[in-house]
């Protein structure tokens, strides 16, 4: 039985793990878990057990910090979402309803606690002059268009336009619902809808 990946992991205590990333999985667990803002860097350098002469070393600002933790979590994403996706044998609507089945993995996984870039954004509105972080955080929804975007050109040529923003809602709804209501059938009710808006006779 295939184990269930989990979407964020522990700090890990090996000697064998750099300094550098021992900080990030540290800042990753805490910042996925508590929130970015209410973790400090002190806190970051204590748990990861760097000194902090290190840490700036690394990372000169928490800005950067965040915005490395934000690009490490879209790399598991984007990894995620390919292992779901990426079966040459799946017709194009079989590979865009597959982006449901990596998202309720997601959900069922122990530690979920919602969408990282969603929570970010929160906490990273416009009035908020970090660069560097709100462009990780646009960058995911774009990351995320430009692998629907190609399928649904695929699956419904003359409708993928109207399409688009329809189920990008349903891809993103689907875990902001789940986080709020802790329902874990989230992603299936909302596969179901995607196929039907997928499969509906064409205009």
């Amino acid at each position: 039985m295939q184990k269930t990946p989990r979407l964020q992991t522990k700090p890990g205590k090996s000697a064998s793990v750099s300094p550098r990333d021992r900080i990030l999985q540290t800042a990753a667990d805490l910042f996925y878990r508590l929130g970015i803002h209410s973790v400090g860097i002190d806190r970051i350098i204590e748990e990861s057990g760097v000194a902090k002469m290190t840490f700036y070393r690394h990372f000169p600002s928490k800005a950067r910090l965040i915005a490395e933790y934000l690009a490490q979590q879209e790399q598991n994403w984007q990894r995620l979402v390919a292992q779901f996706t990426g079966d040459d044998a799946k017709t194009p609507v079989a590979k865009l309803l597959a982006i449901f089945d990596a998202l309720e993995l997601g959900i069922k996984n122990p530690g979920f606690s919602g969408c990282p870039f969603i929570k970010a954004l929160a906490e990273f509105g416009s009035e908020r002059n970090e660069p560097e972080v709100r462009a990780q955080i646009a960058r995911h929804f774009t990351q995320m268009e430009s692998v629907v975007r190609p399928l649904l050109k695929q699956a419904r040529p003359k409708d993928a336009k109207k399409l688009l923003q329809p189920l990008m809602s349903l891809i993103t709804g689907t875990i902001v619902v789940a986080q709020a209501t802790g329902h874990t059938d989230v992603a299936r009710r909302n596969k179901a809808v995607a196929r039907s808006l997928l499969e509906q006779t064409r205009l």
